[in-house]
């Protein structure tokens, strides 16, 4: 096949959106098939580029012309290419409107990934909604990346075919037992029971409750320490949150860690977490939460917040355990029972290590993907 993807995020982003499509055009192009991605040009790019076995095509443009660059660069691309299927890798009415067209004229057919809160800004916005809901009635297939976010779809009035593709992981990269002497040095992590967390620095990520409930845990777990990985515009509000609750000596701020070192981190901690929640009425959410089945491939447990696409990547009681992310006693004695309790922990860890290996590693969604878009062609 010959396959166009078009999207707003990818890398060098290191969001769940860009490594979840970096992926699935890797594997789509060493299964054989001729990919072309379609996107913005970011600081960067050039380097990330030219090591992938795809073909990416960057382009530059204001805000106002958004839409006509892409639209554009899709028509000269398939006139050239004569692509089987377009792939949106999120939902995004500037990106759209080329695939809808070439729909119409020229009968190429159309899949959309949702992530979740894109479907929402584009239906809601009054500008958008009208061309939002055409482009989705004339695609063959939506592809949702949680069963909530299918949800959140149909409720939107949407009742064409939906099928569930969870991201993946790439489990030889994300493994039990590495090699963690570097990270212990550079972060100091020598005799600490490590409780970790890898994301934007957002306020739905649910640092803040982690950081509230950190308090009690310290009570009965003198050594432990909370590793927060990743930056944003909530950074400066937990420092001072941290200097409030008087745990300095209990929390660093990693920053931005290369792709690289993660899965060194996520070996060297005791229990991932992450209790995100919901914003904006609900529609602001998780889709999904890449982060969580990458400390599951390490062989760590996990905890999530009850909310959003979680569901899908923590199987409460299995591979980890959900919280209501509002409630800070909960998430407190939730991390401690897991810190004291080993072998429960890493009876999890082992469960979602298993899930990694026979549900959500790169090579099997890789395959899904391929016989969906194989069905869509033919």
């Amino acid at each position: 096949m010959q396959i166009l993807c078009v999207t707003q995020d990818f890398p060098p982003n290191s969001g769940g959106i860009a490594v979840f499509l970096h992926n699935l055009c890797v594997q789509l192009s060493r299964l054989g098939h001729l990919v072309d991605v379609v996107t913005p040009t970011r600081k960067g790019c050039v380097e990330v580029d030219v090591s992938q076995p795809y073909r990416v095509y960057r382009y530059d443009c204001f805000r106002w012309l958004s839409c006509i660059v892409p639209f554009c660069r899709m028509m000269i691309m398939h006139k050239q290419r004569h692509y089987d299927v377009i792939f949106i890798g999120q939902f995004m009415t500037t990106h759209a409107m080329g695939a809808l067209v070439l729909r119409r004229l020229l009968r190429v057919p159309y899949v959309i990934l949702s992530h979740g809160n894109d479907m929402h800004y584009c239906i809601s916005n009054w500008i958008d909604k009208p061309v939002a809901y055409m482009i989705l009635h004339n695609a063959s297939l939506i592809l949702s990346n949680s069963h909530t976010t299918a949800k959140h779809i149909q409720q939107r009035g949407y009742q064409g075919p939906i099928q569930i593709l969870h991201p993946g992981v790439k489990a030889d990269e994300f493994r039990p037992n590495m090699d963690t002497l570097e990270v212990v040095k550079k972060y100091k992590l020598n005799g600490r029971r490590v409780v970790l967390s890898v994301s934007r620095l957002v306020a739905r990520k649910g640092h803040d409750s982690v950081l509230r409930a950190l308090p009690n845990v310290v009570k009965q777990i003198h050594n432990v320490l909370y590793l927060i990985v990743g930056q944003g515009k909530e950074e400066t509000r937990l420092r001072r949150l941290v200097t409030e609750l008087n745990l300095d000596k209990y929390v660093l701020f990693a920053g931005y860690v290369e792709q690289k070192i993660l899965p060194a981190l996520y070996c060297i901690c005791d229990v991932f977490v992450m209790p995100s929640f919901a914003l904006d009425g609900g529609h602001d959410y998780e889709g999904f939460g890449i982060v969580y089945i990458e400390a599951n491939a390490c062989g760590k447990p996990v905890i999530g917040g009850k909310s959003g696409g979680i569901e899908d990547a923590v199987i409460d009681g299995i591979t980890g355990l959900l919280v209501n992310p509002d409630d800070v006693e909960k998430i407190s004695k939730t991390i401690t029972m897991l810190l004291k309790d080993k072998k429960y922990a890493s009876e999890l860890g082992k469960n979602g290590r298993n899930r990694v290996e026979c549900e959500l590693d790169w090579e099997i969604v890789g395959k899904k993907i391929e016989e969906i878009l194989v069905n869509i062609v033919s």
